[in-house]
Order: C-alpha cells, then structure tokens, then sequence
C-alpha cells in the first residue's frame, strides 16, 4: 500500500471534525513511536466537509509504514489512552476550538463520546468503492446538534511560536537545511498540537543575506486545562528534536534527498517552486545528492537554533 484514500460520514459536521483530529493524530502517534516521520516516511491529511464527509488520505513511503498501516481502515481513533477524562478527546476539541473563527456548543459528552465510539466501528472505506456519500436521501438524525458552531467570535489564547533559524553558512547549506527545517518543524510541531491541544496555522520563511528563518504559528484555545506553560513546550520542542535528530534518523534523511526524483515521484521531493521563491534558485534531484550528505547534514544540524515564544515570552535553544 503505497496511497489512500479513506472515507467516512457522520451527520453532525462537528463531531465529524472531531473524530477526524482523533484519528489523525491517533495515526501520527502511532507512526511517531514506531520511528515513522512526516516527510521523511510517509504523508497524511484529512479533512472534512460540511456535509459531515470525513476524507483521510496519505501515502507511505516505506514498507515498514505500509506494514503499520495495513489495517488501517479498522484502527480505532485513541478515545482515552487508558486515562480518565477521555484526554484524547478533550485535546482534539481543543484543536477544533482553537481552529475555528467562531465560539463551538459542546451538547452532552457522554453522548459525543457514544457517537465517537460509534464511527471507531465503522470501517473507513477505500474511495475506489464510494458511489455517492451521503446519499442524497440520507436520514438526518438527532446527533446532528451534539456540537455546531455558533455566530458569537471566539476568545482567542495566546499562540504558539516555533521559528527555526541559521546563520553564517553558504547559501547552499542554507536551501538544505531549509528542507531539514521543514522536516523539523513537522515532527515538532505535530507533538505541540498533540501535547498542548494546539492547531497549525501556518509557516513562513525568511531569507536574507546570511540568516535563513522557518516559523510556524499554533493557535491554542482555554479548552484545556491546567494552563499551558512556556517551560513545558520547551521541554517537548527539545524532547521531540532529540528524539528526530539521532544519526540513523540523520542517514535515512540523507537516503530521502539522495534518492528523489521529480520524474517520478514530484509530490514527496522538495517544492522546487518554494525553494525558487525563498531563494532565487532552483535544485534539481542531483544537486539534492550533493547536498545531502552526512557531513552537511551534522553542521547545519550544530548550527540550528530554535526559538519558542508564547505570551510575551520566549526561550532560545542553543
């Protein structure tokens, strides 16, 4: 199994969401502690519709992720992680909460966590064997109300950000580490959005002279309580990039830049567009290789800094 494309449909648009956050970040953990990164090993989104359709589609990039994946129209999204509270859920709705542009009505929990339970029985199904979903005379039934959003704006928390930077190193170190950053801040950033409820907005990147700047914003909501502290981001951003940096991580690094082809492949190699617009220049599968070597990647890799801000506070790691 190389590529999927999965779906499933529940009436309440919502809860739908919902269980679209669960499973995703249900699969990316599940990757993560099996070593499996994104970018590097496999891709994954999903997205729902305002019919209540759930779309889940990704692309393995190895034969260990493929092996994890094989079932994975009949995994379960993680409802509880063996913990009181349901915290997966509660961390899910945080996303939503923090996603959406207007205040969320959470209804009764027991009955949203019924529904969840539900939709983790139904197998997901491949896209190949849809016909039309919904149907058109689909029953609406009375979950549909459980969660919707309303027209009141929302209190936006405080956001998180990630910016990765490096200096003094020749432009081409910098285009590889561009990727390098990217690869970082995807990893990084799917456990601050898991750790902390929190959801990707966007990243942007910055190119001078001699300083090349990758950040990403999270937006957070007061879902979750206790409050997020500066401290513990820190402590999962340097957790996560030494868990994401170790040498073999680094080798097959080198091993996905040194064996891309735009012929091929042109959707897991780098955006040659981006690179053009951040850079000025273009590089092709066979300036890849002679970038990414173990060496290059080690120095770019002693010269990166990161930086976490959240309130009116940040803390640079060295």
């Amino acid at each position: 199994m190389n590529h999927f494309s999965l779906v499933k449909y529940h009436p309440c648009v919502q809860l739908a969401h919902l269980y679209e956050h669960l499973f995703v970040n249900t699969v990316t953990e599940y990757l993560y502690h099996h070593g499996q990164y994104k970018l590097l090993d496999y891709a994954l989104n999903g997205e729902t519709h305002t019919s209540g359709v759930l779309l889940i589609q990704g692309e393995c990039y190895n034969t260990e992720v493929s092996t994890l994946l094989e079932n994975i129209a009949t995994m379960p999204a993680d409802l509880n992680s063996g913990s009181s509270g349901n915290l997966p859920v509660a961390k899910a709705m945080s996303q939503l909460l923090a996603e959406s542009a207007n205040d969320l009505y959470i209804g009764d929990p027991d009955k949203i966590i019924s529904e969840l339970a539900l939709l983790n029985s139904m197998p997901w199904k491949p896209l190949d064997t849809i016909d039309l979903l919904p149907k058109p005379a689909a029953t609406v039934n009375n979950s549909t109300d459980l969660i919707y959003e309303t027209n009141q704006s929302t209190k936006k928390a405080p956001n998180i950000e990630l910016s990765l930077s490096i200096t003094e190193q020749p432009i081409e170190l910098r285009m590889l580490w561009r990727e390098f950053a990217k690869y970082l801040s995807l990893s990084i950033g799917q456990a601050i959005c898991q750790r902390f409820g929190a959801y990707f907005l966007q990243e942007s990147a910055k190119n001078t002279l001699n300083t090349t700047v990758a950040t990403s914003i999270f937006l957070t909501s007061s879902y979750l309580q206790p409050k997020i502290k500066l401290e513990d981001i820190v402590t999962t951003v340097k957790h996560t990039f030494t868990t994401i940096t170790q040498p073999e991580v680094l080798h097959r690094f080198s091993q996905y830049l040194s064996s891309l082809s735009y012929a091929n492949n042109p959707l897991a190699a780098p955006d040659s567009s981006r690179i053009a617009q951040e850079f000025g220049i273009i590089v092709g599968a066979q300036g890849w290789r002679r970038l990414a070597t173990l060496e290059n990647l080690s120095q770019i890799l002693k010269a990166t800094r990161i930086t976490i801000a959240y309130e009116d506070a940040e803390i640079t790691i060295t």
